[in-house]
């Protein structure tokens, strides 16, 4: 691929036959006669070609057009343009590069203007469908915070589950002494009594959906509509080339959390399913504290 940089737009070109057929090219140009005057392109190839200057014609797959005083014509490698042309070189290939990223940043941003209605609907339907972002994030906060939603309990061992990462439910019982004679003889000792084994009950489905990581409303208000706000309102003309480059990568992110937030949703679905938290109802003991989670769970069933 060849990227000549005019002064309105950058031109692609697929075939070097294009470049030996321009006005004033030439692949034997000596540089002890000429003078660099700028770079107007650059280029890359599986295949190598040898260098244009007639004391070099090292092969090579990466470097640059160059034109000098004259008008004519070459190109040669970074390592061999270092070498002829030294600092001169070396200052006008880092400005032609930037100059380069400057203007494929100005065209990504301005070819993504026209995706961000799309982009928007897309925002709002992942948020506002049934089940979706909103709900997920509204009934995901009673399970790990403080409220009258949930038995302090609960959100205790919810929390403790997602902060471990761990989403096998245990409760304990006291041992056997069947079972405490067994763990003497391992362990080669007397084990206290009473003694109590953590017995796993269920695996809680979704619990990666109250990861921090998976904030619904971090990846889709903050991250997309928040920075969308804020693009929006930007003058891509007039960027400087700090600003281009950011918003530049941060569209390289977009589909990425798009996606991520769309897996969430769907972890977070399997989570507030009353049948997947039902177990949780083993760990408590007050009527009232069960009272108030079987409400929770109905509620879950209910809304839409």
């Amino acid at each position: 691929m060849i990227v000549l940089n005019s002064e309105k737009e950058l031109i692609k070109v697929e075939n070097w036959e294009d470049i030996l057929d321009r006005p004033g090219y030439t692949d034997e140009l000596d540089p002890n006669t000429h003078t660099l005057n700028e770079i107007i392109g650059r280029y890359a190839f599986r295949d190598k070609i040898r260098c244009g200057l007639t004391n070099c014609h090292t092969p090579h797959a990466k470097g640059y057009l160059v034109v000098t005083k004259d008008g004519s014509e070459t190109n040669i490698g970074k390592d061999c343009g270092h070498t002829y042309f030294g600092v001169d070189f070396d200052t006008l290939s880092a400005k032609f590069d930037r100059d380069i990223t400057e203007k494929e940043n100005r065209d990504k941003l301005w070819s993504f203007t026209f995706r961000l209605e799309e982009l928007r609907t897309q925002i709002d339907t992942l948020r506002k469908q049934a089940k979706g972002a909103d709900w997920i994030y509204h009934n995901s906060k009673s399970l790990v915070g403080p409220g009258n939603h949930l038995p302090p309990e609960i959100v205790r061992r919810i929390a403790s589950m997602a902060k471990s990462r761990q989403p096998i439910l245990f409760t304990q019982r006291e041992a056997t002494a069947k079972e405490v004679e067994s763990l003497e003889v391992m362990q080669g000792r007397k084990v206290s009594l009473p003694h109590y084994l953590d017995e796993p009950i269920a695996e809680i489905a979704g619990l990666d959906s109250l990861y921090p990581e998976n904030n619904l409303r971090d990846l889709l208000v903050i991250e997309l509509e928040e920075q969308i706000k804020t693009f929006d309102e930007e003058d891509i003309d007039s960027m400087s080339y700090e600003r281009l480059r950011k918003w530049a990568k941060w569209i390289g992110t977009i589909d990425g959390t798009l996606e991520r937030a769309s897996k969430v949703i769907e972890s977070g679905r399997r989570l507030l399913n009353s049948e997947n938290l039902q177990p949780l109802e083993t760990i408590l003991r007050d009527k009232g504290d069960i009272a108030l989670f079987r409400k929770y769970l109905k509620l879950l069933e209910r809304e839409t």
